[in-house]
């Protein structure tokens, strides 16, 4: 495995068991992640009747110069301004191109959209307050959550249901 991929790799996987974790708490579940793939990223399992999640992991970034920056490939000290209709924006091109890719995914099971927003500025009730905003296409995910990161607790603790 690349360094890349290796990063990649890990992100997802982290994004998964925050889900993991959230979904256990929240709705006294007993998943666990049980294979790392491609398409879907992660494939979790409720451990108390064996139903099984594909779930595709992705990150909303505002855009590139924010990815680098918070991924610590950056020099840059600060980040431009930014505004939540960019971040509406920027979803809604992140949902479609989503959509679109799992047309092609070969499943046996239900498959779910985890997008991680990494945004330090924009919340979850930054989100609530546009949803109007946000389209959500016809495409083969039955379920779509946006995880945010609860600053307080210092993890990543919200998860909203697009879908």
């Amino acid at each position: 495995m690349t360094e890349s991929l290796d990063e990649k790799w890990l992100i997802e996987e982290s994004a998964a068991l925050a889900l993991v974790e959230l979904l256990n708490l929240q709705q006294g579940m007993k998943y666990e992640i049980v294979q790392h793939s491609d398409r879907p990223d992660m494939i979790i399992e409720n451990q108390l009747d064996g139903s099984r999640l594909g779930v595709e992991v992705t990150h909303l970034f505002y855009d590139s110069d924010e990815a680098r920056f918070i991924l610590g490939r950056s020099q840059e000290r600060f980040h431009s301004p930014e505004h939540i209709e960019e971040y509406i924006s920027r979803l809604n091109a992140l949902l479609q191109q989503k959509s679109e890719k799992a047309k092609g995914y070969n499943h046996e099971y239900p498959l779910a959209l985890l997008i991680r927003v990494v945004s330090p500025l924009f919340h979850m009730l930054n989100y609530d307050t546009y949803e109007s905003r946000i389209v959500v296409p016809t495409s083969d995910f039955k379920i779509i959550w946006l995880l945010f990161y609860d600053f307080l607790e210092r993890r990543w603790t919200r998860l909203k249901r697009l879908r």
